[in-house]
């Protein structure tokens, strides 16, 4: 019996590695976008932009993942660590503008193409 229980245990699954799990991840930030009126429009896409849990579980994968982050200053706004996945991106603040570290600042980005009506001189998407 002990050794049924031990092959059991080793036979179960590990957690499926990036990119796998970012359906799931992905889904939750979409709905936390809906329910916290997180959602805009971009010239060519809308934004989901998803914050609290949802956002924290989202980067914590992504960390865990080992995607490489990167810095950016924003002003104002203070500096950045983001971490790219599959269309969209997830922000965490480290510095305020001012110097001081940061409290708070944490959000998943999530931007689903649409379709753009062509221009005048753009036939290619009309035409196909």
């Amino acid at each position: 019996m002990f050794l049924l229980i031990a092959w059991m245990t080793l036979a179960e699954p590990a957690a499926a590695p990036f990119p796998e799990r970012t359906p799931a991840l992905i889904e939750d930030c979409l709905a936390n976008a809906l329910e916290t009126d997180g959602v805009s429009e971009t010239d060519d896409s809308h934004k989901y932009l998803c914050v609290g849990e949802p956002a924290e579980r989202f980067w914590s994968f992504l960390e865990r993942a080992g995607i490489e982050p990167w810095e950016q200053d924003a002003g104002d706004e203070g500096v950045w660590l983001s971490r790219d996945f599959p269309l969209g991106a997830c922000f965490k603040r480290t510095r305020m503008a001012d110097g001081t570290g940061a409290k708070d600042g944490l959000s998943c980005s999530i931007w689903i193409p649409r379709r753009v009506a062509p221009t005048s001189g753009d036939h290619s998407a009309a035409e196909h």
